[in-house]
């Protein structure tokens, strides 16, 4: 593979999404984190480990004297919205965070850059219906049934198209060959006092050179061996120069071959030209789901079965037909309604915080939709003897989820390969002459094994030129790279374990695409009460790509505080890309995803600064050495500027430099957001023939809205 492809495959593979780092408003709008360094933990004091889910609890309990239903101590009823807490509603749908008190989410960015097309991107999501109704059986069990009803609307990837223009400068070279030779006539069936011509006519059709590699597509045959010359025919060809005869009597060869080889450079440029141009297609998802989670408390426990139904339609779907069955059957699949014991004693209302948790720390696919997910959490209340964080029962969640997920079909095509004539073609060098017996001439015909010399030939007339010849042109050749996206069925059996310090969960699965793929994994996460964060785990497919593929991870960070208004944080992380897929149209494509990082990050006041560097020699493949400087103030607490910097980036697609500025437009969190970002990007091509560094720069511009309510 040429490192013309192999460096510029990298440069569009690798695109680092800067932007999210930079732009805290970014965060707002965030998809729903499935990262184990991102798992949710509860502060870690005793008195935050419980509380009651309806703060108006007892008052309601003071008042149900008066029982409507024998069946209840306090009859199913509609909780206002504003008497739940939202941690305990709080769920992704589809990767975006939601509560009951969701009404209506969008955001939405435009991207503007020269190489790339203007992307844009869109998420909206409507609550349709919402009730929270609670509960309290006469055999002392409490239930909370929160339902929802949902829609939403977003721009999914469909097709990526990545055209990469080599543009070099060359120096063609061409040759013109002209010749001819008459003489005594001594073929058979022809009279001797005749002349004759001793090689046959063949002449290049100029035009028929081919306009991209100029190269000859025809040759003409204008006469043969022994073909008796008429009298003004020779009177002609002795004119001066070459002569193929007349437009009546065409003879001799004139050969013209207008591209015989190219050489680097010419003598209107030394260096190659690049050029990038990106296409982004996308279209519409459109999501209808219902949402159920039913909370049960007794007097020792409490359980949560939480149920997701979804139909999602693409606008343009390759797999509609088989994606349209399976969803359609699964939105019979049942609600979970958790099992829970009553009895005689009071109900505990100190339900384990972690029981809410637990159900958001599992495992999602991402990037994709959920057709049915359906799991129960189970843990134990807390007792009023608990006094340490190591008598906090851990939460115990399993689950099914069945969803479809994106797998990316990849290629790479050569485009249009041809010569760009930049100056007219001029004569290097000519040579040649004319002449008969007498003179210095001597030419020797081979025609079917035939041999005609001058040597041997009596009163003969031949003709010999040849020209060498040159133009300055550009030779171009064009990559390109697509990756189109399809969806297909994915079922996944998750779960984990949470507590008040460490979560561990587990997650297998298979995605039925065309090559169908069985993964297996775990990791582990323990927060310590001295403010050490540790995390490890791994997955491994069989039948990896580039998107799914085995690796191993994990990462360690440590708060240090300084005073009342700073702190220092110290953390380390590593990524080992195993078995990730390294061929793209049967070319090996050495696009690294290993990592191994190191960071601080100081927060004092309004400031922070953070230093983040790469290695790039330590782990096989992985990413180039990389220095990141990142600095941002929050001068109001509605407005944020940040901006990064990377004095050493040995990647071939590499963002030296870029800024942003995000502004919260009421006070009322991500309510809403205005964010603006701009980075700076090279893409790194290698170096051309003459040793020139090949990169194309360009700014992106992005502008992000987000609105909650």
């Amino acid at each position: 593979m040429s490192n013309f492809f192999q460096f510029s495959i990298i440069a569009i593979l690798n695109f680092n999404a800067i932007i999210a780092i930079l732009a805290p408003a970014l965060a707002e709008v965030s998809k729903w984190s499935t990262s184990a360094t991102d798992l949710k933990f509860p502060p870690q004091n005793l008195t935050s480990e419980s509380s009651p889910i309806i703060p108006s609890l007892n008052k309601k309990l003071k008042n149900s004297t008066i029982l409507s239903d024998p069946n209840y101590i306090i009859p199913p009823h509609i909780v206002p919205d504003e008497e739940v807490k939202t941690f305990t509603t709080s769920l992704p749908l589809n990767n975006i965070p939601i509560s009951h008190l969701t009404q209506f989410l969008f955001s939405g960015y435009q991207t503007f850059a020269h190489t790339t097309n203007n992307d844009t991107f869109l998420h909206a999501t409507l609550k349709l219906y919402g009730r929270v109704i609670e509960s309290l059986t006469h055999d002392n069990i409490y239930i909370v049934d929160q339902k929802g009803i949902y829609i939403q609307l977003e721009t999914v990837p469909s097709d990526r198209k990545v055209s990469t223009t080599r543009i070099e400068p060359q120096t063609l070279s061409g040759v013109e060959m002209q010749f001819s030779l008459t003489a005594p006539c001594f073929f058979p069936d022809t009279p001797n006092n005749q002349q004759c011509t001793y090689t046959p006519g063949l002449v290049i059709d100029r035009n028929g050179i081919d306009p991209e590699f100029f190269v000859p597509t025809r040759i003409l045959q204008t006469s043969q061996v022994g073909e008796v010359v008429k009298p003004e025919t020779l009177s002609f060809m002795k004119l001066p120069g070459f002569q193929g005869g007349t437009s009546r009597q065409p003879i001799g060869v004139d050969l013209y071959f207008p591209n015989s080889g190219a050489l680097s450079g010419n003598s209107e440029s030394q260096k190659t030209q690049i050029k990038r141009e990106e296409k982004n297609d996308y279209t519409f998802a459109g999501t209808f789901s219902r949402v159920s989670q039913i909370l049960k408390a007794n007097d020792t426990e409490a359980v949560i079965g939480r149920t997701i139904h979804g139909f999602t339609v693409f606008f343009d779907d390759e797999n509609r037909g088989l994606n349209t069955v399976i969803q359609a059957g699964a939105q019979f699949l049942p609600d979970v309604i958790p099992d829970l014991k009553g009895s005689e004693h009071t109900v505990n209302y100190n339900v384990n915080r972690h029981l809410f948790l637990a159900p958001n720390n599992t495992r999602l696919p991402s990037r994709s939709f959920t057709i049915y997910s359906a799991g129960v959490a189970r843990a134990k209340s807390l007792m009023p003897d608990v006094t340490s964080l190591k008598q906090v029962p851990k939460v115990d969640y399993h689950s099914i989820w069945l969803g479809l997920s994106p797998v990316i079909d990849r290629s790479i095509n050569e485009g249009r390969i041809f010569y760009d004539p930049i100056s007219p073609q001029v004569v290097s060098t000519r040579g040649g002459g004319e002449g008969g017996a007498g003179s210095n001439i001597e030419f020797v015909s081979l025609v079917n094994k035939d041999r005609f010399s001058t040597v041997n030939l009596n009163d003969f007339y031949a003709q010999i030129y040849i020209s060498f010849l040159r133009n300055n042109v550009n030779y171009v050749r064009e990559s390109i790279y697509w990756e189109g996206s399809r969806y297909y069925p994915h079922f996944s059996f998750t779960g984990n374990w949470t507590g008040p310090q460490d979560v561990l969960r587990y997650y297998t699965g298979v995605i039925a695409s065309e090559t169908v793929k069985f993964y297996l994994g775990g990791d582990y996460t323990i927060n310590t009460v001295n403010g050490w964060n540790f995390s490890a785990g791994g997955i491994g497919y069989i039948n990896p790509d580039r998107d799914y593929y085995s690796q191993i991870f994990g990462s360690a960070a440590k708060i240090f505080p300084m005073s009342k208004n700073a702190n220092l944080t110290l953390s380390t992380f590593f990524n080992y890309a195993i078995d990730r897929d390294t061929e793209i149209s049967e070319i090996t494509i050495d696009e690294p995803a290993s990592k191994l990082s190191i960071n601080a990050r100081l927060n004092w006041l309004v400031f922070s600064i953070s230093v983040t560097y790469f290695f790039g020699k330590i782990i096989p493949d992985s990413l180039k050495d990389r220095l990141l400087l990142q600095f941002s103030i929050r001068p109001f607490k509605t407005i944020t500027f940040s901006c990064y910097v990377a004095p050493i980036d040995k990647t071939s697609n590499r963002s030296p430099y870029g800024a942003s500025v995000a502004w919260q437009l009421s006070n009322k969190y991500n309510n809403p957001t205005l964010s603006v970002n701009w980075q700076n990007q090279k893409y790194n091509y290698a170096n051309d023939t003459f040793g020139n560094e090949l990169i194309v720069t360009d700014n992106k511009f992005t502008v992000l809205f987000s609105i909650d309510k």
